[in-house]
């Protein structure tokens, strides 16, 4: 008898609801290819991570994972670092230089914490630039006045992006075909607004055109890498599709 209750027992737990994982997130585009959940597939790379990252950025060899209060730093597909973070992480940059940005403060490796309450922060062998609510900053002193989006940066230059557009340490002033969404600058500069993306020259002028709906923007130098519809294309700098 007990041993008929015990089967009827195991038979209602194989009917019941099982719990299911949880689905990934959207892909995290990166360099070369996607982060999709755990796992990071990307051009000369395949890699499990320990769990879905907070941010995630790829700077060739390099790949900053990002996880609340724990920067991991992969090199060529190995885990080569692993250091405490001050907080929880709102951004992660890998070029030109590492780092992390925090809620109310910036966060370098080998340098450690910097005083600066970032939208977005770059670190260059000048320095780090960052946007804070009154402008462009190099470390601590104001470059440009404005309200200011995000940072895209060459070796050469450090473009600002808001309703207009600011180069570094120039001063020129870019013009912009609309609301900037992303950008990478190479020896052109790339904006991907809501009607697609726009290859311009380094002063503004516009030499090219993809419409589409995309999202995010990243390059390895030779190719520019977005995501349309969950899914990631591959495009040449002169905006033609890279074909499998």
């Amino acid at each position: 008898m007990r041993r008929g209750l015990l089967m009827l027992g195991l038979g209602l737990a194989a009917c019941a609801p099982q719990p299911q994982a949880p689905a990934p997130g959207p892909p995290l585009l990166i360099e070369g290819g996607v982060v999709v959940g755990r796992t990071v597939r990307a051009a000369g790379l395949t890699l499990a991570l320990p769990g879905p990252p907070q941010a995630v950025a790829r700077n060739g060899p390099t790949l900053l994972v990002a996880y609340p209060f724990q920067l991991l730093i992969y090199q060529d597909g190995f885990l080569r670092e692993s250091l405490p973070l001050p907080g929880v992480p709102s951004f992660v940059r890998a070029r030109p230089l590492p780092l992390v940005g925090l809620p109310d403060r910036l966060f370098a490796p080998g340098l450690g914490t910097l005083p600066y309450r970032a939208k977005d922060a770059l670190r260059t062998t000048l320095g780090v630039y960052w946007l804070g609510e009154e402008g462009v900053y190099l470390e601590r002193r104001l470059l440009r006045q404005g309200r200011f989006s995000f940072l895209a940066a060459s070796e050469s230059y450090v473009y600002a992006f808001g309703a207009e557009g600011w180069r570094l340490p120039d001063g020129l002033r870019i013009p912009l075909p609309g609301p900037v969404r992303a950008a990478v600058v190479l020896d052109e500069l790339y904006v991907l607004g809501p009607e697609g993306l726009y290859r311009l020259s380094l002063e503004g002028l516009r030499l090219g055109f993809l419409p589409g709906g995309f999202e995010g923007l990243e390059s390895d130098g030779d190719y520019l890498y977005t995501l349309q519809e969950g899914r990631l294309l591959v495009l040449r700098r002169d905006l033609s599709l890279e074909t499998p």
